[in-house]
């Protein structure tokens, strides 16, 4: 009764659902028991062995089980959890010690800001590794094809400084990326992986794309008689299209415009210019242009790069409104 009441005032079940007591788990099976646990959202006046067996029960169903306790009864169905979590203040030493996290202030609400919290955390992860392997892609796409049809490539060294300078700093940027306000409405994956589906997808998509944009911005320079000169612009188009990809991923993928407030962090605007600054040393200083074998380009080039580079924002947000509507239309 007191189980009932209290499920009622939390809204955990309502009047007249099911409730198994200890002792009618007694006269179950456990293949008898399975079909009904789905069913049942409170278990009442339970052993720690009823509760290690439920819980090594939704296991077997596939199911991914947390156990919340405070006391020595609690830590069988504790350390069978997936993740057991203890009470910091109330719960006994041998409940913490057998719980694979504790709550500080004894809140269950802290378990919700816990998991967003984590699920940020292993976003920005993702994001940073999606990042460095979607610029990756479109290099090693250029350079497979350039090699077989003879194009303009990139010399090692500049390979090098793109690697170390416009995809390292702001993959590390990408740590302090806004956090996903709606990260909370996805529902959890059941199989731990980084990487999914979409993202590999993305992955491809965007390696492609920076490969075909790089291959168009050589193409009204290969009648030129300096070799140098198709080299650079090309360094420069793919430099410029990574950071336009670093910004559809600090955006989490969201139209740009309607997020624009999500730009204006310090940290972004550093990680996004900082490299502009570093090459326009690179064009422009004799000493690196030896170094780096490479040449001044004019106003048009530049501008001729910049527009080329701008292609792949454009793909990708006609892709969100497609996207979009869609998902409406579901």
């Amino acid at each position: 009764l007191t189980a009932e009441a209290i499920g009622l005032e939390t809204g955990i079940i309502k009047k007249g659902e099911d409730i198994l007591t200890g002792k009618q788990l007694n006269s179950y099976s456990d293949e008898e028991l399975l079909p009904l646990l789905s069913k049942t959202r409170i278990f009442a006046r339970t052993t720690p062995e009823h509760k290690h067996r439920i819980v090594r029960l939704f296991q077997k169903q596939g199911e991914v089980v947390a156990v919340t306790g405070d006391g020595v009864n609690d830590a069988l169905a504790l350390k069978q959890a997936d993740v057991g979590v203890a009470m910091g203040i109330t719960g006994t030493d041998v409940a913490k010690e057998t719980a694979h996290m504790i709550i500080t202030d004894d809140n269950f609400a802290t378990l919700i800001n816990a998991i967003e919290a984590g699920r940020n955390i292993f976003n920005h992860i993702k994001n940073a590794i999606k990042y460095l392997l979607a610029c990756n892609m479109g290099e090693v796409i250029y350079i497979i094809v350039a090699i077989v049809l003879r194009l303009p490539i990139i010399t090692p060294l500049q390979l090098l400084y793109i690697n170390l300078v416009t995809d390292g700093l702001p993959a590390i940027s990408l740590a302090f990326a806004p956090n996903d306000k709606r990260i909370m409405l996805e529902k959890p994956n059941r199989i731990m992986s980084i990487l999914g589906k979409r993202d590999y997808y993305y992955i491809f998509f965007v390696g492609l794309l920076t490969a075909i944009l790089a291959f168009i911005a050589t193409i009204p320079f290969m009648s030129s008689d300096s070799r140098i000169l198709s080299v650079t612009v090309l360094f420069t188009v793919i430099i410029i299209i990574q950071h336009f990809i670093l910004l559809d991923i600090w955006v989490s993928h969201k139209p740009i415009m309607k997020n624009i407030s999500l730009i204006k962090n310090p940290i972004f605007l550093i990680a996004f210019f900082l490299p502009f600054i570093l090459h326009a040393i690179l064009l422009y200083l004799p000493f690196f242009n030896k170094v780096f074998n490479t040449v001044p380009l004019t106003l048009p080039e530049i501008i001729f790069s910049v527009l080329i580079s701008f292609m792949i924002v454009v793909v990708l947000e006609l892709t969100k409104i497609r996207y979009i509507q869609k998902v409406k239309s579901l």
